[in-house]
């Protein structure tokens, strides 16, 4: 989680709500604090879950960092600080989470810090990677494949993690509609699925296989997939 606030008494009150919830919750947070905009802009890293963003700082404001972390590919959580709603049009423009507002009180960042977890246990996959964990977009979940003992996932944007797991309990983990257990080595995300025919070649050109004793019934459901997404929108 970083903090970005430039006034140091909520900045100190922020790691303090956060050191207090994670005792209580048992939840182990790694704290970056930056003082303004531009130091974290500088120091920036794809590694936080969570940005606690100030809106009024000295330049650049809140809502300009926002806007800067998104065009350098940020796809985490933001949460804007402030004490007043003037900039509510604009988090919409961010993906902001919601705001925080100050002055902050233990109740509202409980209510707050529970509703932005809960968005990320429920929109991203979880993963061990080292001695971190990440958090994957679910949406961005191309394909899982089982390779020996282990899986390895394949992300949009051609990386790739390894999984000590079976591919049955991972295919428990993954519920939404999109996931396809088309094959005893392979998990797809039919939305990536750009054609089909005794395999499935997937939009950046791979193939994940299909079990071809059910080839006729997973090429249906595929199908009658793609058909309600179609009738969706």
């Amino acid at each position: 989680i970083a903090i970005v606030e430039d006034e140091r008494t909520f900045s100190e009150q922020l790691q303090e709500f956060l050191k207090e919830y994670q005792e209580e919750k048992n939840i182990k947070f790694k704290i970056s604090v930056f003082k303004d905009g531009a130091e974290i802009l500088e120091e920036y890293k794809q590694i936080y879950d969570i940005i606690l963003l100030d809106i009024l700082m000295d330049p650049p404001l809140g809502i300009d960092v926002a806007r800067r972390l998104r065009e350098i590919g940020y796809k985490g959580t933001i949460v804007f600080c402030t004490a007043a709603l003037d900039f509510a049009p604009d988090s919409f423009e961010v993906g902001a989470s919601g705001y925080l507002l100050k002055p902050y009180t233990p109740e509202t960042f409980e209510r707050t810090m529970h509703r932005v977890l809960s968005d990320i246990v429920e929109n991203t996959y979880a993963i061990k990677n080292r001695s971190q964990v990440l958090h994957i977009p679910r949406e961005e979940i191309m394909y899982v494949e089982s390779h020996n003992s282990q899986c390895i996932l394949h992300q949009a944007g051609q990386k790739t993690y390894t999984l000590y797991k079976k591919l049955g309990e991972i295919e428990q983990e993954l519920t939404a509609p999109c996931f396809l257990r088309c094959h005893q080595s392979f998990i797809v995300n039919m939305n990536y699925v750009k054609a089909v025919d005794k395999d499935f070649i997937l939009t950046n050109d791979d193939v994940v296989l299909i079990r071809k004793k059910n080839l006729k019934e997973l090429r249906q459901i595929y199908f009658d997939y793609r058909k309600q997404i179609h009738n969706r929108y």
